[in-house]
């Protein structure tokens, strides 16, 4: 009885999610078209306008454009299969510590979900290290990695002074992946680049073969170094949203049978707690508040 409830109730929640995408989706593109006419209406007046943004620092705080401090997406449970699945990438997410890593006035700097600052360096990301860099500035969302002491880049905010959150995310994937092409060092130690960047593998839905190896690859990073902690799911038309959005899902590897029907790896096994994805979401969920209150 109370499993047939937990299932209307997770209906419920998947209806309002879906619709919350079409809204959400819909709010974007009209801020977008609207940031689109701004640009061209400071065209006409500015004849030396440059197409960058220049990131200022109030305090310890970054702001965007809109004087809004820059902070982390987050995602939600992806509780049923969106309506039309090839409008979606996938990400390998590893184990570590999410962040963001800022650039400004020539220094990298660590910061937590949080908001504080755990470390600082030099990097050879755009106005990372050096007086040369002095006057750029570079905005990753990472997850890092003490055991390889590696940051995972997940996405960008900003890079090189270049503002990308009202970028949708197939452009910001493809703008940080000819960056990191462009730049192979990044991905090296050494005393220009004292932590290894890595940007992470893509996958669209649109190539079925591709998500499908990733899928049933075992494990997904070689030696198993770093681990696997889940799978990001990313709407190709959503602008970087500051919190949670409906427009990034989660699973963990072992739901992706229950929730989108595609098979994994027999390795990624289910824990013994583990009978319908939707409860198992709930008591999940309810598990983590409790500790944060503790």
């Amino acid at each position: 009885m109370f499993r047939n409830l937990y299932k209307q109730s997770g209906k419920i929640i998947t209806e309002l999610q879906e619709e919350r995408r079409r809204k959400l989706l819909q709010e974007q593109k009209q801020n977008r078209l609207l940031l689109q006419d701004l640009k061209r209406g400071i065209d006409c007046c500015d004849d030396h306008n440059e197409e960058t943004t220049t990131i200022k620092k109030r305090s310890r705080a970054l702001q965007d454009a809109d004087g809004s401090e820059y902070s982390l997406q987050l995602s939600e449970w992806l509780r049923e299969s969106p309506e039309n699945i090839c409008d979606w990438i996938l990400v390998p997410c590893p184990k570590g510590q999410r962040c963001l890593v800022v650039t400004y006035s020539g220094r990298t700097e660590m910061f937590t979900k949080s908001g504080r600052r755990r470390m600082y360096f030099h990097s050879l990301l755009p106005g990372g290290s050096g007086a040369r860099g002095s006057k750029m500035s570079t905005i990753l969302d990472c997850v890092y990695s003490p055991g390889e002491d590696t940051f995972y880049v997940l996405d960008a905010l900003v890079y090189g002074n270049h503002e990308l959150v009202h970028c949708e995310a197939e452009f910001r994937f493809f703008w940080l992946r000819s960056k990191f092409e462009e730049c192979p060092e990044l991905s090296v130690c050494n005393t220009y680049n004292k932590k290894s960047f890595k940007f992470l593998p893509h996958y669209d839905f649109e190539n079925v073969a591709d998500v499908s190896e990733a899928f049933q690859r075992y494990p997904f990073w070689a030696e198993n170094i770093p681990q696997l902690d889940g799978w990001l799911f990313y709407h190709k038309e959503s602008s970087y949203t500051y919190g949670s959005t409906p427009l990034v899902g989660w699973l963990f590897a072992f739901m992706v049978p229950d929730i989108l029907g595609i098979e994994v790896n027999e390795n990624y096994e289910r824990p013994m707690n583990y009978s319908n994805p939707i409860i198992y979401m709930d008591e999940f969920d309810a598990k983590l508040s409790t500790t944060k209150h503790r």
